[in-house]
C-alpha cells in the first residue's frame, strides 16, 4: 500500500524535474551568450580585484592606476582566454580545405587517376553543424563541432568534386570523411575514398549530397561561363580585324585622294 503512493510521487517529481529540465535547456539555448558575456565580467572583477589585492602587498601604486591598470589587463586576460577557447572549439573551413589539397597533392592513386598538380578553385560550399556549449540533464556539456566540406578540384587530365566531413576533437581536425567523385567517360563517376566509406558518407542524412548539387551546377556554369568568355573573345578579335580593315582602307584611300590631289596640283602648275 505505502509503495505505490511513493512511486507515484517519484514518478511526479521525476516528470517536474524533466519539464524544468527542459525550460532551463531552452533558457540556455535562447540566452547562452548573455550568460557567458556575465560569467566573463564577473571573472574579469574577481581576477582584478584578486591581482590588486596581491599588487598592493607588495608594490605601492596610486590608486588610478592601480584601478585601471589592472582592471584593464584583468579584461584582457579574460578576452585572450574567450579567444584560446574559441579557437579550440571552431573549425576554419580554408584550413579545412587546404589540410584535403594536401592530403589528396601526397595521394599517389589520385594523382595517377587525375594527373598532377591537382589545384582547386574559389568555388566552395560548407555547413557548421553542432558544437557549442549545451546544458543537457542539468550537465553543462561541449558539444563537438563538424564540417561538411566540398569543392572541385582540376589535375592535368581530369576533374573531380571532393567531399570533406571533419570534426573538432580536443582542439585538433579530425577527418573523417575524404571522398573525390570523378567523372568518367563511359559509365558512372568513380567515387574514390581517401578516408571514411559509403556510410560516413550518408551521416547527416546525406547532407554531403545535398551539397554536391549546388556545386555541380556551379560547375556547369562556370563551363557554360567559359565557353561565352570565349565566344566573346572569338566576337571580339573579329570586330578588331574588321576594324583594323576599315581603318586600312580608310588610310589607303585618303592617300590615294591626296596623290591625286598633288598630280592635279602638278598639272596645274605646267599648265600655267
Amino acid at each position: 500500500m505505502i509503495k505505490k503512493p511513493l512511486e507515484a510521487l517519484s514518478s511526479t517529481a521525476s516528470r517536474y524535474r524533466g519539464a524544468i529540465g527542459l525550460q532551463i535547456e531552452a533558457f540556455w539555448k535562447r540566452n547562452y551568450l548573455v550568460l557567458v558575456g556575465a560569467v566573463a565580467v564577473v571573472l574579469c572583477l574577481l581576477l582584478w580585484r584578486v591581482m590588486f589585492g596581491i599588487a598592493n602587498m607588495f608594490v605601492g601604486f596610486s590608486e588610478g592606476m592601480a584601478k585601471y591598470g589592472f582592471l584593464a589587463l584583468a579584461w584582457a586576460m579574460v578576452a585572450f582566454t574567450g579567444l584560446y577557447i574559441r579557437s579550440r572549439l571552431s573549425i576554419n573551413p580554408d584550413k579545412v580545405y587546404r589540410i584535403a589539397m594536401r592530403k589528396l597533392n601526397t595521394s599517389a592513386g589520385i594523382l595517377e587517376v587525375m594527373g598532377a598538380p591537382l589545384t582547386g578553385t574559389d568555388l566552395r560550399a560548407y555547413v557548421m553543424s553542432g558544437g557549442g556549449p549545451s546544458l543537457k540533464n542539468f550537465k553543462l556539456k561541449l558539444g563537438g563541432k563538424r564540417c561538411f566540406l566540398i569543392f572541385p578540384i582540376r589535375g592535368s587530365e581530369r576533374r573531380a568534386l571532393v567531399s570533406v566531413e571533419v570534426k573538432k576533437k580536443k582542439g585538433q581536425y579530425d577527418i573523417k570523411l575524404l571522398a573525390v567523385d570523378i567523372p568518367m567517360t563511359s559509365g558512372p563517376d568513380q567515387r574514390i575514398f581517401l578516408i571514411g566509406n559509403e556510410e560516413e558518407y550518408r551521416v547527416g542524412g546525406g547532407l554531403i549530397s545535398e551539397l554536391r548539387d549546388p556545386i555541380v551546377k556551379a560547375m556547369a556554369a562556370e563551363k557554360e561561363f567559359e565557353d561565352l568568355d570565349e565566344k566573346e573573345e572569338q566576337e571580339d578579335e573579329e570586330r578588331e580585324l574588321l576594324e583594323e580593315e576599315e581603318r586600312q582602307k580608310r588610310e589607303l584611300e585618303e592617300e590615294e585622294e591626296r596623290q591625286r590631289q598633288q598630280e592635279e596640283l602638278a598639272k596645274m602648275e605646267k599648265g600655267s
